[in-house]
């Protein structure tokens, strides 16, 4: 089910975060599952929400790829991001470079929830603009802090088959 509000999508996000960073959490699984069905739903409706779903399997799909608590669980997720480069992959853009061509290692990617903030909440623009900390993976992603770029369908099928390819 997608978030309605902003607020259910920072709070979704917040468990994003606990789930990649703790994984002993019992409910990690589960919200893994959650995002991989509703990426799956959101890739048959072309919704712009896509783009947060894809992003939210980089993030969480590590637990059930490295922890591997369960194998179905771990199919799953491989089957989401195997729809989202099956959808996306042959989408045409502009853009002579985008975010999957370099994308930071899994213990890197601190920065990422910023890019979900930055798609979730267009009313924040500038926001992207604001120092940050002297971190490299949060520079690294600092540097390519735009909507477009982020939900290009080719940047989306790129981090899915790298994801796969992991």
């Amino acid at each position: 089910m997608t978030p309605a509000a902003s607020a259910e999508w920072d709070d979704l996000f917040d468990t994003w975060d606990e789930s990649r960073e703790c994984y002993y959490l019992g409910d990690a699984p589960e919200a893994v599952l959650e995002c991989a069905r509703n990426l799956e739903a959101s890739v048959r409706a072309d919704s712009p929400d896509t783009a947060l779903w894809t992003l939210g399997l980089v993030l969480t799909g590590p637990y059930v790829i490295y922890a591997r608590p369960d194998a179905a669980a771990e199919a799953r997720v491989l089957q989401a991001m195997g729809a989202v480069e099956q959808a996306l992959g042959g989408a045409s853009c502009a853009h002579d470079e985008h975010p999957c061509d370099a994308m930071p290692l899994d213990d890197e990617l601190d920065g990422l929830r910023g890019v979900l903030d930055m798609l979730a909440h267009p009313e924040r623009d500038g926001a992207a603009d604001e120092p940050s900390p002297d971190d490299e993976s949060v520079d690294w992603f600092e540097h390519r802090m735009t909507r477009e770029i982020w939900a290009c369908p080719r940047n989306l099928a790129g981090l899915a088959r790298a994801f796969v390819g992991a």
